[in-house]
């Protein structure tokens, strides 16, 4: 085989394995991504006043919050594991409350509702400072 030939072959090899290196290095994580709009999910439905915004709107938030975890845990399941887990039971959790509360007079409800969204807020900080941590 001509040394042109070698030459062009493996400058070909060379060319693929750095574009396969490059395709490699992904930019950033889905979870980065969907972090920020998680947060905010979060941070409507925990302002949530249950008392003057009545158990419709604690629903609706629920709802709007459920969605966007479920994204940000299938993008983070792998990677953050126990804090994922942790988040997934808190919802599960709450969501049992947003569904109890219909049925609840709105004292009763607030009852309910603050210790289990403090169940879902320690869980959701500890995923939430892990993402970010890993994002920076």
């Amino acid at each position: 085989m001509s040394t042109t030939k070698l030459t062009t072959i493996a400058a070909a090899s060379l060319g693929m394995a750095a574009s396969l290196m490059l395709s490699g290095c992904s930019t950033e994580a889905d979870y980065c991504s969907e972090l920020t709009a998680t947060e905010s999910a979060f941070d409507d439905l925990s302002s949530t006043d249950v008392l003057s915004e009545g158990t419709d709107t604690l629903s609706e938030r629920y709802d709007a919050f459920s969605e966007q975890v479920d994204q940000l845990l299938d993008s983070a399941q792998a990677e953050f594991a126990e804090e994922s887990d942790a988040v997934r039971a808190a919802v599960d959790e709450f969501g049992g409350v947003v569904d109890s509360a219909a049925d609840l007079n709105l004292g009763e409800a607030a009852q309910q509702f603050v210790p289990a969204l403090l169940s879902l807020q320690t869980s959701t900080t500890a995923l939430f400072t892990s993402v970010t941590e890993a994002c920076e």
